[in-house]
Parts: structure tokens; C-alpha cells; sequence
């Protein structure tokens, strides 16, 4: 299987099962963006504009899913709940592309990404994975825990960060995203997942209670929260 960066990601030790598959591939892709500027993932410029960027319009490569993603992430009250009442929302778009499989199949990654100054926000749905499958990844050092009365896991993963422009283009690690997995079923054990991620592009690190923050007010506004896949 081979991600967006065109990376195979690592398989389970107890052979992939398909969600683990995408769940891995979405894992990478993730930490692979995370900090990046000036690239398709954060299209266009990060500098203030004089008032708060509407999502962008879907392009054909992007999930179904991302103008509700988008929509429900892309709240007026986002730089409130992220501590940042005074800035606002610069760049609102989709995640990601495609997934490309090993036998050529394909599968979207749904997602929306959001800047607000050096602050990004993504929310992804995968109806495949569950929050069990984390403990495949044991590097995740995964927390269990319980947002709106779901299971929910939360970890932390290294980004890497594209230096664009210069004499010399090249990467540098990133800091930390910071991830907040809620099982889409109320029923432990059941298929899909919403994600939450944050991570910052500078040396402040996130409030520790962000992640619930905006869960708690995204989450039951997205379409099919309230359902099991």
C-alpha cells in the first residue's frame, strides 16, 4: 500500500487487516504534512487577511466528505476554542488526496485542514479503522480515554517541515502533533473513527485540553456522528 507521499507504511505484526491498512496510511500521511507551508496541503498564503477564509471549493481528487468535514471544523468559535480568540482563520481546505492501495485500488482520505496563524487543525473520518487499531502502532504510545461518552484514544506524533524557497530547499523535524481518535460507533469495538489533530509551527506548546475542546463542539455537528458505520 502506498500513501499520498508515495511511502509504504509499516504493516502490523499480525498481518494488516484493511483497516489497519488505511489507518496506517492516513497515520503517515498525517505526521509526513504536519509541517509543512507553502505547499498543496497549505495552498496559498498564511499572512492575515481582513477577515476569516471560507472553505475552499472541493476539487475533483477530494473526498465527498470534505465540505461537511470542512463546514463543521470552520466554526466561528475555532480560535476561541484553540486560545486564540483574537486571530482567525486563513487557510480552510481539504486534507488530502487519494489513497492508493498496492492493487491499484483507491481509497479517499476525508479531511479538512485549517490554519489559524501558526496553529493547524484537521478533522478526518475513516470508516474502516477503530480506535483498537491504534495498538497496532506501539510507537504511538496511545492513551485510552472517553470523549462524549465514546471510546477514544489520545497520542502524539514527531512532523517534518518543509523548507520551501531558499538556495537550498530541503526538511527539519517539526513539533508535535498532538491526536484525539473518537470511535464513530457509542459501542466499543465498532468500526469508524473521527480524528482530531493540532499541531503549532512554532516553540508554544498546545493547551493539553484543545483537543477535547473542539471535540466536543465539532464532533456532533458532523454528519453521521450521531450513527454507527
Amino acid at each position: 500500500m502506498i500513501d499520498n507521499d508515495g511511502r509504504e507504511p509499516a504493516t502490523s505484526p499480525k498481518g494488516s487487516t484493511a483497516s489497519v491498512q488505511v489507518l496506517a496510511a492516513v497515520l503517515l500521511t498525517v505526521c509526513a504534512v504536519a509541517g509543512v507551508w507553502g505547499t498543496r496541503v497549505f495552498g496559498g498564503s498564511s499572512a492575515p487577511t481582513a477577515k476569516p477564509a471560507p472553505c475552499n471549493t472541493p476539487r475533483a481528487d477530494d473526498s465527498p466528505e470534505y465540505p461537511a468535514l470542512c463546514a463543521a471544523l470552520n466554526r466561528p468559535d475555532l480560535p476561541a476554542l484553540l486560545g486564540m480568540p483574537d486571530d482567525h482563520v486563513s487557510i480552510a481546505q481539504s486534507g488530502g488526496g487519494q489513497i492508493t492501495f498496492a492493487d491499484g485500488t483507491k481509497e479517499f482520505d476525508a479531511s479538512a485542514q485549517i490554519q489559524i496563524g501558526a496553529v493547524c487543525v484537521r478533522i478526518s473520518h475513516d470508516p474502516h479503522s477503530s480506535v483498537e487499531d491504534l495498538s497496532f502502532f506501539p510507537g504511538l504510545f496511545a492513551e485510552r480515554t472517553s470523549v462524549l461518552g465514546r471510546p477514544a484514544a489520545t497520542y502524539s506524533a514527531g512532523t517534518v517541515a518543509l523548507l520551501a524557497g531558499g538556495a537550498k530547499p530541503g526538511t527539519r523535524p517539526g513539533g508535535l502533533a498532538h491526536h484525539l481518535v473518537v470511535a464513530q460507533d457509542p459501542h466499543a469495538g465498532g468500526d469508524g473513527t473521527y480524528e482530531i489533530a493540532v499541531w503549532r509551527q512554532d516553540d508554544v506548546a498546545p493547551d493539553a485540553d484543545v483537543l477535547l475542546r473542539i471535540a466536543e463542539q465539532v464532533l456532533p455537528t458532523v454528519p453521521g456522528w450521531g450513527t454507527a458505520s
